[in-house]
């Protein structure tokens, strides 16, 4: 039986992640393309065992000369590049955000059978415990994302950062608690501080807030309330379930009494299976279900998943 072979797009600091994925799913590595010029690609082809280095990576994907294709390319270059695959009938996993607007992504049916977005957190056991815990019943819910951005610079770009990088976590938690509204933005701009404050809504009934605190020293995490338990990942791999309260009787150093939550479970997304990169292999084996079965695995994020976390993005920065 020939054992499907898969065509990787990209040689950045991704690249070798999707390589390992791909491999421990059971495809076999077949092509690979990188920027024109680019040696990396050589050099990953080289490691991870790819048959063939293309010079350009149009011509790969025009060739249809693989079951699979995922892309992982700068954001600049996917949308073209998508284009290209979209007239094929075969598997696409594209690296997200896909797009820094939602107009970009409009050439693009929906729904599209064939591709998927690599929102490889929607895969983590953390993530996928955390999805559990809100279908319970109704939570409140506080998401921070205290993504590092410039000055004036980036606030020119669009606050590239947000459209990037934030929207993993507006994707996480539409994953989490389903597709939400923002009913009220509070815009902060005043000297280094700079952040923005969503009052949020869901269609399940979770209400919370999102809260961008640009350049805070904190980790990317979200909370869940469902009284008498909390479920909280911070960061987004480890999720930590707390119920109750432990009383800690004062002490010579700390002459009072003090309150602590009760934790019960943690479920932790590391290691990965296989030693890959948490998410990639659940992803990968979604993509591998698509080409034997002709489906892919629930969860996997859509296109409309991910014009969803670009539309939210933008909303939440007031741009255009």
């Amino acid at each position: 039986m020939r054992v499907p072979g898969a065509a990787l797009v990209g040689a950045g600091a991704i690249a070798p992640f999707h390589a390992d994925a791909l491999k421990s799913a059971g495809f076999e590595l077949r092509h690979i393309a990188a920027s024109p010029g680019s040696s990396r690609a050589k050099t990953l082809a080289k490691i991870k065992g790819f048959d063939r280095v293309w010079e350009s990576s149009e011509d790969l994907i025009s060739s249809g000369d693989w079951d699979c294709l995922v892309l992982a390319t700068n954001t600049e270059s996917t949308i073209e590049l998508l284009s290209l695959a979209s007239h094929r009938d075969q598997p696409c996993l594209v690296e997200k955000p896909v797009a820094f607007d939602v107009r970009s992504l409009e050439v693009f049916p929906v729904p599209n059978s064939n591709i998927r977005v690599a929102y490889n957190r929607r895969f983590y056991s953390s993530a996928q415990r955390a999805r559990e815990f809100a279908r319970e019943g109704a939570c409140t819910f506080r998401m921070e994302l205290p993504d590092t951005i410039g000055n004036e610079t980036e606030m020119f770009a669009g606050l590239r950062a947000v459209r990037e990088n934030s929207v993993h976590g507006l994707d996480l938690l539409a994953f989490v608690i389903g597709r939400y509204q923002l009913e009220a933005i509070e815009r902060v701009e005043d000297g280094s501080r700079r952040s923005r404050i969503a009052l949020v809504k869901s269609d399940e009934g979770h209400r919370g807030t999102i809260v961008l605190n640009w350049n805070c020293p904190a980790n990317f995490s979200l909370v869940l309330d469902q009284a008498p338990r909390r479920l909280e990942l911070r960061p987004f791999e480890l999720a930590s379930v707390y119920e109750g309260m432990e009383i800690l009787e004062p002490t010579a150093e700390i002459p009072v009494r003090r309150y602590t939550p009760r934790k019960i479970a943690e479920i932790s997304s590391f290691p990965g299976p296989d030693g890959t990169k948490p998410g990639f292999l659940g992803q990968a084996r979604s993509l591998w279900k698509k080409v034997t079965e002709g489906e892919w695995e629930d969860g996997t994020a859509t296109l409309s998943d991910a014009r969803f976390a670009i539309e939210t993005a933008v909303t939440l920065i007031g741009a255009e």
